[in-house]
C-alpha cells in the first residue's frame, strides 16, 4: 500500500519530528510511504532520513486554493491508497476531492487558551454539530496524540468512530538515561532546562519567572532555554529586566537533543496548552524527573508524584516550588528520573504508535471497503 503524507512545516516543530519518529518504524516497513514537503530544514531532515519526498508549494500554509490543485496533481501521479496529513486543510480536501481515504493526526487541543489563560467554553450543540459534519466531509479518521486531545475532538462535535487516540511516542535508542545520583555528587550547579519553540504557547515568562524565584533561595541554580521562535527578543530583553543574565542561558536551536538533555538535572515545561509534548517524552526517555504544568496530554505521561510534580499553568510560584523540590533532594530526583524511563519503555515507545498507526489505516481502509 502507498500513503502520502503531506505537512507543510519547514521549520522543525512537534508536528515534523513526530513525523520523522513515526515513519522510520518496523510497522512502515511494507508501506510504501511518499512525503509532500516544501523545502526547508524538516524536509533536509526528512531527505537524510532517507525517505522519498515530493516538493509542494505552500510553505508554512495549512490552506490555499493553489495548494489544493498542486496536491491533486500529486496524488493522481502517485496513486496513494491513502492520504494522512499533519495541519494540511488543503491536503484533505485534495483527496476528497479525488475520493482518496483520508486521516490526519490532530496533534494539539482543540481549546486553545487566549494569551491571557483564558480558555474558551465547550462547543454548543449547533456548534458541535456543524464541526461534526464538517469533519466527516473532510477526512475519514483522525488521529488524536493523547487522551487530552481525544475527548476535545469529541466534545468538539466529531463522531467518537472517527477519531482514534494514538499517543505520541519517540524513538528511545538515542537517549541514554543520566546517571543522576552521580551527576549531582560531582557537581555544584542544580542545571533546569527546556526545548521549545519561542512561541507564546509555551509560556517561557512564566518559566523566566520561576527562574527568578528559584535562584533566589537556590543560587547554584541554572536555567538553559533551547529553541527558536518569534518571542526570542522579548524573552531576551524579559532575562536583562529581571537581572537573570547570569542564571539563564538561551542556547538557540538545538540539533543535538539527546546530547543537551544529558547536560541537564531537571525538565521544565510552562506551557499553557499541549497535545502531548515531544520534548518531556524526550526528557523523561533521558531520564529526567520533570515539572510541568498539568495541561492536555502531560499527566498522560508524567504522574504527579511519581515521576514529576504538575502544577497549574501560569502559576510561576508553584512552578518554582515544584523545581525546588527536586534540586534539594538529589534521591528523589534520581527515583523519579528512573520512573520516567521506566514509563517511556513501557508506554510511549515510537514502535507502538506506529503500529497502532498503522492499525488506524487499516480499520478506515476496511470501513471505507478497500482492505
Amino acid at each position: 500500500m502507498r500513503v502520502l503524507h503531506i505537512i507543510t512545516d519547514t521549520n522543525i516543530g512537534g508536528a515534523g519530528r513526530y513525523l520523522l519518529n513515526l515513519l522510520v518504524q518496523p510497522a512502515f516497513d511494507d508501506i510504501d510511504v511518499v512525503v509532500a514537503c516544501p523545502d526547508g530544514e524538516l524536509a533536509e531532515r526528512i531527505d537524510k532520513a532517507g525517505l522519498e519526498r515530493i516538493n509542494i508549494s505552500g510553505k508554512d500554509v495549512s490552506f490555499s486554493v493553489p495548494l489544493i490543485f498542486e496536491l491533486m496533481r500529486v496524488m493522481r501521479e502517485l496513486k496513494p491508497g491513502l492520504v494522512h496529513t499533519h495541519s494540511s486543510l488543503s491536503g484533505r480536501i485534495a483527496a476528497r476531492a479525488l475520493g482518496i481515504p483520508v486521516v490526519y493526526t490532530k496533534h494539539n487541543l482543540v481549546r486553545i487558551p487566549s494569551a491571557s489563560g483564558q480558555v474558551p467554553p465547550p462547543a454548543g450543540p449547533v456548534k458541535r454539530r456543524i464541526n461534526g459534519i464538517a469533519a466527516e466531509m473532510l477526512a475519514d479518521g483522525a488521529i488524536a496524540v493523547s487522551q487530552g486531545v481525544y475527548k476535545e475532538l469529541v466534545e468538539s462535535g466529531l463522531s467518537e468512530s472517527m477519531v482514534y487516540c494514538v499517543q505520541n511516542g519517540i524513538e528511545l535508542s538515542p537517549y541514554k538515561p543520566v546517571d543522576l545520583r552521580k551527576k549531582r555528587a560531582e557537581g555544584d550547579k542544580v542545571i533546569v532546562g527546556t526545548l521549545a519553540r519561542l512561541h507564546r504557547q509555551k509560556a517561557l515568562e512564566v518559566m523566566l519567572d520561576a527562574a527568578k524565584l528559584v535562584v533566589a533561595s537556590l543560587p547554584e541554580a541554572r536555567f538553559v532555554i533551547g529553541g527558536t521562535g518569534p518571542m526570542e527578543d522579548l524573552l531576551k530583553a524579559r532575562i536583562a529586566g529581571l537581572k537573570l543574565e547570569p542564571y539563564v542561558k538561551m542556547v538557540g536551536f538545538v540539533e543535538d537533543v539527546p546530547g543537551f538533555l544529558s547536560g541537564l538535572d531537571i525538565y521544565a515545561l510552562s506551557s499553557d496548552y499541549e497535545g502531548l509534548p515531544l520534548a518531556v517524552l524526550e526528557a523523561m526517555a533521558a531520564g529526567l524527573p520533570i515539572a510541568s504544568t498539568a495541561v492536555g496530554g502531560v499527566p498522560e505521561a508524567v504522574i504527579d508524584g511519581e515521576n514529576g510534580f504538575l502544577v497549574p499553568p501560569r502559576n510561576s510560584r508553584l512552578l518554582a516550588q515544584a523545581i525546588v523540590r527536586l534540586a534539594v533532594d538529589p534521591e528523589l530526583a534520581a527515583q523519579m528520573g528512573a520512573e520516567s524511563r521506566r514509563r517511556m519503555e513501557e508506554l510511549f515507545d515510537a514502535k507502538i504508535m506506529a503500529r497502532k498507526t498503522v492499525e488506524v489505516y487499516s480499520q478506515v481502509l476496511k470501513q471505507k471497503g478497500r482492505a
